[in-house]
């Protein structure tokens, strides 16, 4: 089993406060959940109205399939006009088990 994540600040340009924020992010959050199986969360920048850290994990039999579905997601991201990529962090694990 095959443990993945990333860490994805995104500038997000149309919005001018925190509520501006909300609906872009929380679109953007569903897809990512809907299309590509992943966990998605906001976990830093909250309390700035043009920044977000998203952080993604996934969960795969095997580091080809977890490869893909995390680089899926990474050109998702990238092509989304509702938001601009200042930087992205990958990591993750291997684990073995019965």
């Amino acid at each position: 089993m095959r443990i993945g994540w990333l860490r994805i600040d995104v500038l997000i340009p149309v919005a001018h406060s925190l509520k501006e924020k909300r609906r872009p992010l929380k679109s953007l959050v569903e897809k990512l959940k809907n299309r590509f199986n992943v966990s998605v969360a906001e976990v830093d920048l909250h309390d700035l109205h043009q920044r977000a850290v998203i952080g993604v994990a996934a969960v795969a039999p095997d580091g080809a399939e977890l490869a893909g579905r995390l680089r899926a997601v990474r050109e998702f991201i990238y092509n989304n006009p509702e938001c601009q990529v200042v930087g992205i962090e990958e990591g993750g694990l291997g684990v073995s088990g019965k």
